[in-house]
């Protein structure tokens, strides 16, 4: 099976850090990493690849039936093509994806952006329906009818702030696509990652924002005391960080500045 994976070199050919495999979240594919993150990360000397999971951008693959399982040996098959255990920066869905992947397989480092929780998605669907349950509705829509389906506005809300133009939105939309049926079924209740006390982790951190319409901040908190990871939380900021316009930067400097301190 092919998956797609962009690919972004530093301008100086000697490897200065370790190389990052970005993973992608829900209706999404790779090309959310190649906007803006990838250009950023190999200008300061990190190799970038980005993979879309089965079924998603350009891979290969049935999407309907793919399991976390299914997406977790995506990402070995990324990382086999890499030179070395590499960072993982795993949004969203992709968050758990990585959490998973790090558990069974050596990696560097792991940046877990707005990324699920262990326990899955529980906490986001009541904080979606206590204070966002149009775009609850919303995202239903799209999983079942697609992204022509979905009201642009409402998708702006969810992932980005009003410092995001209206029509960065409606660039991205027609690239929006379904989930895997059953990996939206599984995420309501996933089974956790196999972690013990004294199981050895590499440094991680979690970031998100207070303003993330999907995650409050006590999932973030959750992610972090289960993976005794260091915790950032931004003030202001969306589920989006790697395209909203205000704090893709921001996003990506806390990243550099973290793996930085931690002497990669």
């Amino acid at each position: 099976m092919k998956l797609e994976i962009f690919r972004c070199r530093p301008a100086h050919p000697e490897p200065v850090h370790p190389p990052i495999l970005f993973i992608h979240g829900s209706y999404c594919g790779a090309w959310v990493w190649s906007e803006k993150f990838m250009p950023y990360f190999a200008d300061r000397g990190f190799a970038c690849d980005a993979v879309s999971l089965r079924g998603h951008g350009g891979s290969e693959g049935l999407l309907a039936w793919a399991s976390i399982a299914d997406y977790v040996d995506d990402v070995a098959g990324a990382v086999a093509g890499m030179d070395g255990p590499p960072i993982l920066v795993g949004h969203s869905m992709g968050g758990l994806i990585a959490q998973h992947y790090l558990v069974a397989h050596p990696v560097t480092a792991a940046i877990l952006m707005a990324s699920l929780p262990p326990s899955g998605l529980a906490s986001s669907a009541m904080h979606m329906s206590m204070f966002s349950p149009d775009v609850l509705w919303q995202l239903g829509l799209l999983q079942s009818l697609g992204p022509d389906a979905v009201a642009p506005e409402i998708i702006h809300r969810a992932f980005f702030t009003d410092q995001t133009p209206a029509e960065t939105v409606r660039h991205l939309m027609p690239r929006l696509q379904a989930e895997s049926h059953r990996v939206s079924a599984d995420l309501l209740c996933p089974d956790q990652p196999n972690l013990s006390a004294d199981h050895p982790l590499p440094p991680i951190l979690v970031l998100g924002g207070d303003a993330d319409v999907f995650f409050p901040t006590s999932a973030f908190r959750e992610t972090a005391t289960f993976f005794r990871a260091d915790l950032q939380i931004l003030h202001g900021a969306p589920h989006g960080l790697m395209l909203d316009d205000a704090w893709w930067q921001p996003s990506a400097d806390t990243i550099i500045d973290w793996l930085l301190e931690k002497g990669f």
